[in-house]
């Protein structure tokens, strides 16, 4: 196997036996089966101190020892390199690429090689240990003959910006659970991890978003423009918006609402005035509530037109046209239940010491959803109006920050 770290620094020996530079790197451009094939290499003069280019043709034969040209360097071809050219060493080595299959960042270690018809081709790259022993001439010892390499095939890869990433990437992306696509992006760069969260669909980009741990989410939002800010926070629930905000000083605070339509401004204003340690900070407004005076069908075909905009749907809150909370209606009651008949009928009622108001503690919250086995909690204001409601994973999340 013929990898790029074997040939790095490597003396460059012309026809007339003149040891003449050192190899930098290697440059190539697409081929016509899809991969990258060599077509000039990047060289350290010796006498002018300054790297110089040569066309691949001009080498006669590659070596681990020394790389021999086939005439003198001064008749030697330069080689023109193209803005869209691949450095092998500068743009690939050392980059890192989101491994899929183990939801986690990779880093390249090497860059394997293969030479046809006096050719040479990218194949691929290894993101192995052993590969990063070859780069510091260790892998020929024994000791370390069970680390097995690690390869990815250049057919599963793309550039992208000079950036590595898997090939169909957004499509690939979008299968994984946001907690851990959030994985991913919370170990690149806060560019990179802006750039990738960018190319999703702003739904799918919130979802993601609402995952990151919080210095993360200050750090990737820095680098969305007006626009691409605007999308996302249209897709996040008042209580996400309002944990973010919580992380900016005013100035920032106040760019972020400007970018927020009118209902939703308005809320997350309110929930601002709560503490970040109450049901009132912990609500969320993303949950589903019908009027009593619908029936059971007419509830089942409102959860299908909008269920897509909720994280999950198991519980639906009951209000009346006052938005007094009188009770909660699971989805398996629906199931089960005649489509003719009033969702009062079958509604479980909840009763106000089964509620808190917005200043409650997290302890208080959580003594009430153990009691209660609850999944969600309500919280009413002084009227009884329904605010929100505290949802059990954003409570463990409270509680657990580090889970």
């Amino acid at each position: 196997m013929l990898f790029l770290s074997q040939f790095l620094n490597v003396p460059l020996v012309d026809s007339a036996d003149t040891v003449v530079g050192k190899l930098v790197d290697f440059v190539a451009r697409p081929g016509p089966d899809g991969y990258p094939h060599i077509l000039g290499i990047v060289y350290k003069d010796y006498v002018s101190k300054e790297q110089k280019t040569l066309d691949y043709d001009s080498i006669e034969n590659l070596g681990g020892d020394e790389i021999t040209l086939k005439t003198t360097i001064q008749k030697a071809m330069p080689f023109e390199i193209l803005s869209t050219d691949l450095w092998l060493k500068k743009h690939i080595l050392d980059k890192q690429i989101v491994d899929l299959e183990d939801t986690r960042v990779v880093r390249v270690n090497d860059v394997r090689l293969g030479s046809s018809d006096g050719q040479l081709h990218v194949l691929g790259i290894d993101i192995s240990t052993r590969g990063l022993l070859r780069r510091l001439g260790l892998d020929k010892f024994r000791l370390f003959s069970f680390l097995p390499p690690l390869f990815i095939e250049w057919g599963k890869v793309q550039m992208v910006g000079k950036s590595l990433k898997l090939t169909k990437v957004s499509r690939e992306l979008v299968k994984l659970h946001p907690a851990d696509l959030a994985n991913v992006l919370e170990n690149l760069s806060p560019r990179r991890s802006g750039s990738l969260i960018s190319s999703l669909e702003p739904a799918m980009a919130a979802q993601v978003f609402q995952e990151l741990k919080p210095e993360h989410k200050r750090d990737i939002f820095k680098t969305f423009d007006s626009k691409q800010l605007e999308g996302i926070l249209a897709h996040l629930p008042a209580d996400e918006v309002v944990d973010y905000l919580r992380l900016l000083a005013r100035d920032e605070r106040t760019k972020i609402l400007g970018n927020l339509g009118e209902n939703k401004k308005k809320t997350v204003e309110e929930f601002l005035h709560y503490g970040d340690d109450t049901a009132g900070g912990l609500m969320t407004t993303e949950f589903m509530k019908i009027n009593h005076t619908w029936t059971v069908g007419e509830t089942v075909q409102y959860i299908r037109k909008v269920s897509n905009s909720f994280r999950a749907v198991l519980f639906i809150y009951v209000v009346n046209e006052k938005n007094h909370l009188l009770g909660v209606v699971s989805i398996r009651t629906l199931l089960i239940s005649n489509p003719q008949d009033p969702i009062e009928k079958v509604m479980k009622r909840i009763k106000l010491h089964q509620t808190v108001k917005p200043e409650a503690s997290l302890k208080e919250v959580a003594t009430l959803m153990t009691r209660y086995n609850l999944m969600s909690l309500a919280v009413l204001d002084n009227s009884h109006k329904l605010l929100g409601a505290v949802m059990v994973d954003d409570l463990l999340g409270r509680l657990v920050p580090k889970a």
